[in-house]
């Protein structure tokens, strides 16, 4: 049961308008002397990864900013224009080169302690041929939260826009660890319609997906400057 992680995907391909004044390319804003990208890269090549994939929006990025991005030489680049964050993973599953038993993906902009991040990659290691991974976090900091309804064996029971009235109270976090066989359901989501990670999260359930959850005390999600302040002193001790 499980087995190694062999592949990851970033999604960064979104307009980021509320951080225009800080970069045009939200995965390219400055952190602690590092862009959000570098920073992430580097934590997630702390793992053996033998296949990255990172998509940036196209009309957002320069070809002076795409020469210069990092680990050019170990990193699938695409730059694409696309309607949601859903399509994105979809670009980026047909651009695959290889069809790994579980696919790590994570938002460009989700900030999250180094240790979080590698306990959450320990905790895929042992999900099985039909199970997948949401990260989760009693942190509440979004505009527009997406609670994680979990049963007693820790697994997603639904997703909402409300909180349950029972037990604690959790979002998701931009992080996940989606299986093969969830992926398989991907075209048939976005054929059909579908835009919002959210809703796609939501459809793997009711296609019998069991979706377990790891929880982190906190995660920040970077919409706005003050996000970027606010990462910058969430991580100024590492």
């Amino acid at each position: 049961m499980g087995e190694q992680l062999k592949a990851a995907a970033i999604l960064g391909a979104g307009l980021g308008s509320r951080l225009q004044s800080r970069s045009k390319s939200k995965p390219l804003s400055p952190l602690l002397g590092e862009t959000l990208l570098s920073r992430l890269l580097k934590d997630i090549k702390k793992y053996p990864f033998v296949d990255i994939s990172c998509a940036l929006r196209a009309e957002l990025t320069s070809a002076e900013e795409r020469s210069q991005l990092p680990n050019r030489d170990s990193v699938r680049y695409l730059f694409v224009d696309t309607e949601s964050s859903l399509h994105t993973l979809g670009e980026v599953h047909k651009a695959a080169t290889s069809n790994p038993a579980h696919l790590f993906v994570t938002m460009a902009d989700t900030i999250l302690l180094p240790g979080d991040l590698h306990r959450f990659l320990r905790i895929c290691e042992t999900l099985g041929a039909a199970e997948s991974a949401v990260l989760v976090t009693p942190f509440i900091d979004d505009e527009k939260p997406l609670y994680a309804h979990v049963n007693t064996a820790g697994e997603v029971s639904m997703f909402g826009p409300e909180a349950p009235q029972m037990g604690e109270k959790l979002v998701t976090s931009g992080m996940y660890c989606l299986s093969r066989q969830a992926l398989e359901q991907l075209p048939f989501a976005l054929s059909g319609g579908m835009h919002k990670m959210r809703n796609y999260l939501s459809f793997l359930l009711e296609q019998r997906e069991r979706i377990k959850t790891f929880v982190v005390q906190k995660s920040i999600d970077v919409d706005h400057p003050s996000d970027l302040d606010q990462a910058a002193a969430f991580l100024k001790d590492l």
